[in-house]
């Protein structure tokens, strides 16, 4: 790469810029033509003359124009984020902004910046300002413009030309600002360098520390923002600075700042010997002192050394701003406390503040030349070499240390110059080392009048680079960074700064890259030239047209003009590692290199050849050798058929003749593949890929490792190839298939692929890995029906692999297992293609049986036989015998028999896995029940099954499996045992499954039981209906509680719980469930309850407990159910669950299974598991009919009571005894006759046709006797509804809790009949009044009851009819009658038959000893009076 002038942003509109600095400059109007007025220019006699003459002013106007840039003052800052520019009293700022990822500059300020009549600018700086924050990323926080001017001011303003500062440290005009950085220490001999302002007058160099004025800059800043804010004017404070007295040299323009530098002790002695003389003497330690260098006349270059404190900072007019400022307080205060305020005394704005004088620094040497004028002189970036220019025309290079011209350029009038520093990029053998990266020094030249920039070598180097510029830009070189850092600073923030840029007058800046390499230029430039031909490689390669025509030419041209062995292998892996270079062109690059090499080995002595030489000869045979091998099997794959092998007529024979199975046991793994594959058909949607791949993609999953023995190769196939080990699982997967598709494909193409590979010189290892990851992943592919062709093709691979394979890792030692066949099971063993496994399984199995040696040495013809004597040989893997012409020992017998019993266990637990991975995939299909929102809750995702995977998973991974299945199809329990029933296992089950399954489900619940009946036959431990239901309980409380709104899941759950027979398997799996998912969320919804007081509403519901309250009702009554299901598992008289596991399965290693934690499970406490029924029906009943005033804890249950609530239902907490207080018998009894009322409550009311006003009083005829009759019976069928029934079951449910409570259910059964009669259901009550033991009492309430709906009759009727019944009845019946009030009855309008019924029933409830027996014969009398 060579030298660069690129673009780096652009000034937008220009033109406003020079207008607002040059006024002057404005375009002229234009002004009309005399053809436009009517004038003819030929009248007027014009000569060329005078059109020549206009001409030459138009083009020095446009000159002119263009010069613009020359007058004024400009500074960009080296951070680009600020460009300031500046002629006499006016100044522009300009902003960077990103556009479309190009930087442009726009006006952000302009305006006059003169602040005295008559003062211009003359000198302008940019100076970024770091950040302090510790989240900074390198940037600067703002930038600060610095002017000085003609008046000696120094003017500091923000980047919206607002003023922070302005003193006067000289009264003569300002030549030159410049700022120094800080520099760390180099090396031990410099010392670092702090930052530094310095200001030069005619005849004095104020300096000012860096520090002081970064802290007084950030506080101006502060300070004039807190006054635009609050509106007032602040002054900031002076500055602190040192001011030297240049008087020896007679005029000075420019000058430099070298820092501190501390002289050796031959310059001390040089030094005092030239200035005292012989006897001078010398201190010890030299101080430190500054060094200034300065250009202009008499000397042309000056060197002044300040001794450091010679000279102490002038702050006086710190003091003098502080005492004025105390001198003003005092005066106010004073005059304010005596009753008077003077007037403060203003400044007068004429009058200059005080200027100090300055320290005389003597000359310390120079290089004098009278006639010389210097223009500028410009500090290298290493403080070590600084360039000057002059009126001669000439620039020279000088040394700072030693003070004397080392070069002298000539023709260069009115020059600007700037450096650049280059450092190294570090190669890769550059890398290892610790050493710092070397730097290179450019000097820019840019002479305007030639309109040419040069780039130069330092320090005697040639010039690298010119370029064509114009004649009218500016060359900046700032020679700074940022200000305010510091060594902690310095090395965290690194900002992106430029070190010198051309700006031209039309806005375009442009920056100088300088590569490092054009430093070396020279006699020793082998390594710079190599450097250059491979970035020249590099462009070529990525430049899109040049992959046409000559590019393999010339890629072979400019390898071999490489001369650098390792530059050279560095080009050769850009070649092959090119995304579109054919494969044919990289190797005829790959094999001219090799020949060279090989040509240019000979003619060298083969002991003085250089490893890296070796080194690069293997490489290019190991490229070319793989490149061959991509060739190969590109063309195979282009000539492979894309249609798979067709389906044969006997397909299980031609597997037993290739595999040496025998037909019957083919016949099996085809029926086994075939049925998972028929269940995987709408699984998976592949799309087929084409199989390409890339040279370099190819090249670059191989490494090649050289040794010295590599070079004795005797062949190229020998030589070695590994695998790549950072090549990421889909390149891996496309090598393979790119290696291998092929073969498996197209049977044509597998003999030249095995040979290909063979000579591949690739691992057999890596080679098989990548073999079985194709075969295992391409598994709807490649298995399909009756066609067994890729099997056949995968045994021929398999076979040509092994015999590229090391023997002592295929034959294992007596007594062990070979590592080879090993490495495959585990394969095959951690493969989640089943099918696809249990096909690479047997064919391996073929293959390891083929491969074994008949004796000790082994027989290699044997083995080169292999092939043709597979087809004509059946082999019996699972019982070998011994041939009787065998002279095998024992040992080797046993050997055979280990490797092939491991064969025999992987095929048969493959089977197992292909056949539950067949269940796993069957999907139910209509007819199924299945739990609401059970799609979006479970999902419909099969689980994928491994040999490996059921292995590490415990002995309950198969039935968990399996009862997720059972899960996600959503199949009712009474299908599974259907299945128990298809062998034999269950009756009761059948006949449980026939009742609740639906007609139209028996053909999918019969295919449903044949595929859940192959599982038995294979896992009978691991699938016994104990472990199942288990299994299948905990699936669904699993998935419940991901989802806790679909209830439904948790009843499926406890109803497999009740299908568990064993009593210790169920009582565990209870408890397990108990504490677990429900404890926690029963005890969140009491505690609830307790702070409400009443049955919580729905949002209270989802905040505390996590359900809605639809949901939690359903869930109190599922934990009624399980507490239920745990009470009545009776441990004692049932046997501890014992758990056996198949034996091909017994090397199963894992966690504990469900079935086997219920079974640990300790028994609980009876009578706490009782405590928690109590609890969780009224809890229930709450939330069911939501009663209010209700606190389930504190109104029913004592302080042992609540105490004893939420326990691990195994423990023996003090529980409440007989003696319960009689308040709170009393408030669970109100509390059941309340629950009573409300379920009674809930039935619907009697028909319509039975509210009739006085039907039910007049005489019924024969006729509405029949209709009567008809309506009672439809009335009395109502018991039958589900609404009854529920309200009837309620109504037993208190009951039973009642006894539970210690209550007196007796008051409770009679509120429950009452109620009924109430409401007109006296059929139901006529049930529960057989049961009530008070029945006089009962008979009393009833008489009552009676009362009120005849009360009721009598007021409904016509008044006539009412009084003549009245009248008809006696005097103290009437008044009772009277007194009794219909509205207490919901439902009155009962038909008087009914009534008189319940009458009878009164009377024999009634003794006839009883007060009211006379009344209700009275009754009985009256109601026989209104029937008549």
């Amino acid at each position: 790469m060579s030298c660069t002038l690129s673009i780096e942003a652009n000034i937008q509109n220009v033109s406003s810029v020079r207008k607002f600095l040059f006024p002057s400059l404005l375009e002229e109007p234009v002004t009309k033509s005399p053809a436009d007025d009517g004038w003819e220019e030929d009248d007027w006699g014009w000569g060329e003359e005078f059109i020549e003459e206009t001409q030459q002013q138009k083009k020095k106007k446009e000159e002119e124009a263009n010069s613009w840039m020359e007058d004024c003052c400009i500074s960009l800052s080296p951070t680009n984020d600020l460009l300031a520019l500046a002629f006499e009293d006016r100044a522009v700022f300009l902003s960077h902004k990103w556009d479309s990822d190009k930087l442009k500059y726009q006006m952000s300020w302009k305006g006059p910046v003169n602040l005295e009549e008559g003062e211009c600018v003359t000198s302008i700086m940019c100076i970024p300002l770091a950040s302090l924050k510790r989240s900074s990323t390198g940037g600067p926080d703002w930038t600060c413009v610095m002017m000085g001017f003609t008046s000696g001011y120094i003017r500091m303003y923000t980047e919206n030309g607002n003023l922070l500062l302005s003193q006067l440290l000289h009264e003569d005009p300002v030549l030159k600002v410049k700022c120094s950085s800080y520099q760390p220490r180099r090396h031990a001999g410099v010392a670092e360098q702090l930052e530094e302002l310095t200001i030069l007058y005619p005849n004095a160099l104020v300096t000012i520390d860096g520090f002081s004025l970064y802290q007084s800059l950030r506080a101006c800043r502060n300070q004039v923002a807190r006054a635009a804010a609050g509106g007032s004017d602040v002054q900031p404070p002076p500055l602190a600075y040192k001011k030297w007295g240049l008087a020896d040299q007679a005029n000075m323009v420019d000058h430099i700042s070298c820092g501190v530098v501390t002289p050796s002790l031959f310059d001390q002695l040089q030094t005092a010997s030239i200035l005292g003389g012989y006897g001078a003497t010398i201190t010890q330690n030299p101080p430190p002192a500054a060094r200034y260098i300065t250009s202009g006349t008499n000397p042309y270059v000056a060197f002044f050394f300040a001794v450091e404190g010679t000279a102490p900072p002038i702050i006086s007019e710190v003091a003098a701003a502080v005492a004025s400022k105390l001198k003003s307080a005092l005066i106010s205060g004073v005059g304010g406390w005596l009753g008077w305020k003077g007037k403060p005394q203003g400044e007068d704005p004429q009058k200059k503040p005080k200027v100090e004088p300055a320290t005389p620094l003597p000359l310390r040497f120079g290089l004098p030349d009278l006639r010389r004028h210097g223009d500028s002189i410009i500090l290298s970036p290493s403080r070590q070499l600084a360039a000057t220019t002059d009126s001669f025309g000439r620039v020279i290079l000088i040394d700072t240390d030693k003070g004397v011209a080392i070069r002298v350029w000539k023709g260069y009038r009115d020059a600007q110059v700037g450096w650049v520093k280059v450092t190294e990029d570090k190669d890769r053998d550059a890398m290892a080392t610790d050493s710092p990266p070397r730097e290179a020094l450019f000097l820019i030249i840019y002479a305007p009048r030639r309109g040419i920039l040069e780039v130069w070598a330092m320090q005697q180097g040639p010039r690298v680079a010119a370029f064509n510029v114009g004649k009218q830009c500016r060359l900046l070189c700032p020679g700074y960074t940022m200000m305010g850092l510091n060594n902690v600073t310095f090395y965290s923030n690194k900002p992106h700064t430029y070190q010198c840029c051309l700006v031209e007058p039309s806005g375009v800046i442009k920056i100088i890259n300088v590569p490092f390499h054009l430093i070396l230029s020279g006699a020793n430039s082998k390594r710079a030239r190599d450097l250059h031909l491979l970035k020249k490689l590099s462009t070529m390669l990525s430049t899109p047209s040049s992959h046409e025509g000559s590019i393999e030419k010339q890629l072979v041209n400019i390898i071999t003009d490489i001369k650098i062995v390792a530059l050279k292998r560095q080009g050769l892996e850009k070649i092959l590692s090119h995304k579109i270079l054919p494969a044919e062109l990289m190797q005829n690059v790959i094999r001219t290199v090799k020949n060279n090499i090989q040509q240019a080995l000979e003619k060298e002595d083969p002991d003085s050849i250089a490893p890296e030489s070796r080194g690069l000869l293997h490489f290019c045979k190991v490229q070319e050798l793989l490149l061959d091998v991509y060739i190969t099997i590109s063309q195979l794959n282009k000539q492979a058929t894309q249609a798979m092998g067709m389906a044969e007529n006997n397909p299980e024979q031609t597997l037993a003749a290739t595999l040496s199975v025998s037909v019957s046991e083919a016949l099996q793994y085809l029926s086994a593949v075939d049925d998972f594959m028929r269940e995987s058909a709408g699984n998976r949607v592949h799309f087929q890929d084409p199989i390409d791949m890339t040279p370099a993609a190819f090249l670059s999953c191989f490494i090649c490792p050289y040794h010295h023995a590599d070079d004795n190769a005797p062949t190229v196939t020998s030589l070695k190839v590994l695998m790549s080990s950072d090549i990421d699982e889909q390149l891996s997967l496309k090598l393979g298939t790119f290696l291998f598709k092929c073969g498996l494909t197209g049977g044509d193409s597998i003999s030249a692929l095995c040979s290909c590979l063979e000579g591949s010189g690739i691992p057999a290892a890596d080679l098989m890995s990548l073999l079985l990851r194709v075969w295992l992943s391409s598994e709807t592919e490649l298995i399909r029906p009756r066609d067994v062709s890729p099997v056949s093709n995968l045994h021929c691979l398999l076979a040509s692999i092994t015999r590229t394979a090391d023997a002592h890792a295929i034959h294992a030692e007596p007594n062990t297992v070979s590592p080879w066949w090993k490495s495959v099971r585990d394969i095959c063993t951690a493969a989640e293609a089943p099918a696809s496994a249990l096909m690479a399984a047997v064919a391996a199995r073929s293959v390891a049986a083929s491969v074994v040696p008949n004796n000790k040495s082994g027989n290699k013809e044997q083995e080169s036989q292999e092939d043709k004597d597979t087809d004509q040989e059946a082999i019996s893997l699972s019982s070998p015998t011994p041939s009787t012409t065998s002279t095998d020992t024992m040992e080797e017998w046993e050997t055979v028999a280990m490797d092939t019993e491991h064969w025999n266990l992987l095929v048969r637990q493959l089977e197992d896995v292909v056949v539950l991975s067949t269940l796993l995939r069957t999907k139910v299909r209509d007819g199924v029940d299945r739990p609401p929102s059970y799609a979006e809750t479970m999902g419909k995702e099969h689980k994928v099954v491994s040999v490996k995977g059921l292995l590490e998973g415990g002995t309950g991974s198969i039935a968990a499996l399996v009862a997720n299945w059972v899960a996600r199809t959503g199949i009712l329990p009474s299908m599974l045992s259907v299945s128990h029933h298809a062998e034999g296992e269950d009756e009761e089950a059948m006949e449980l499954g026939a009742d609740v399954t639906s007609e139209p489900a028996l053909p999918e619940l019969e295919r449903l039981a044949d595929r859940y009946r192959s599982q038995l036959e294979r896992f009978p431990y691991s699938l016994d209906p104990e472990v199942l239901h288990a299994h299948c309980t905990w699936e669904y409380v699993v998935q419940w509680n991901k989802d806790p709104e679909v209830i439904a899941l948790l009843e499926r759950s406890i109803e497999h719980l009740k299908l568990v027979g064993n009593a210790y398997l169920q009582h565990g799996l209870g408890c397990m469930m108990w504490h677990t998912f429900m404890v926690k969320r029963f005890s969140a919804t009491a505690f609830l309850m307790e702070k409400v007081g009443k049955a919580p509403k729905d949002r209270l519901c989802r905040k505390d407990v996590g359900l809605s309250d639809a949901a939690l009702t359903n869930f109190l009554g599922q934990c009624n159910n399980l507490l239920q299901v745990i009470l009545e598992a009776e441990v004692e008289s049932s046997h501890v669950p014992v758990f056996d596991i198949e034996d091909l399965w017994q090397a199963t290693q894992g966690p504990t299974s469900i079935a086997e934690l219920a079974a640990e499970q300790r028994v609980s406490n009876y009578q706490l598991l009782q405590h928690h029924m109590k609890l969780s029906s009224i809890m229930h009943a709450v939330m069911v009919f939501s009663l209010r005033t209700v606190k389930p804890l504190s109104y029913y249950f004592d302080t042992k009571g609540k105490n004893a609530f939420f326990k691990d239902l195994h423990s023996y907490p003090l529980l409440p005894g007989s003696d319960i207080d009689i308040s709170i018998i009393s408030a669970r009894q109100q509390f059941l006759c309340r629950i009573v009322s409300a379920a009674v409550g809930t039935l619907p009311t009697p028909p319509a046709y039975l509210n009739k006003d006085d039907g039910a009083v007049a005489m019924e005829t024969d006729k509405e006797k029949e209709l009567l009759q008809s309506d009672l019976d439809a009335y009395q069928t109502m018991s039958d509804n589900k609404v009854v029934l529920e309200a009837c079951k309620w109504a037993d449910i208190m009951l039973e809790l009642g006894q539970r409570l210690e209550v007196d259910v007796d008051t409770v059964r009679r509120h429950y009949c009452n109620e009924l009669y109430s409401r007109g259901y006296d059929y139901l009550g006529q049930e529960v009044l057989n049961s009530v033991n008070e029945r006089c009492q009962l008979g009393c309430d009833l008489l009552v009851l009676v009362g009120k709906r005849l009360s009721h009759l009598m007021s409904t009727a016509e008044p006539k009819r009412s009084v003549q019944l009245l009248s008809r009845l006696p005097p103290t019946l009437s008044t009772w009658l009277k007194q009794q009030s219909p509205s207490d009855v919901h439902f009155p309008y009962v038909p008087l038959l009914l009534t008189a019924q319940l009458l009878s029933q009164v009377v024999s409830l009634l003794p006839e000893t009883h007060g009211q027996y006379s009344l209700a014969i009275q009754l009985v009398e009256s109601i026989d009076i209104m029937r008549d």
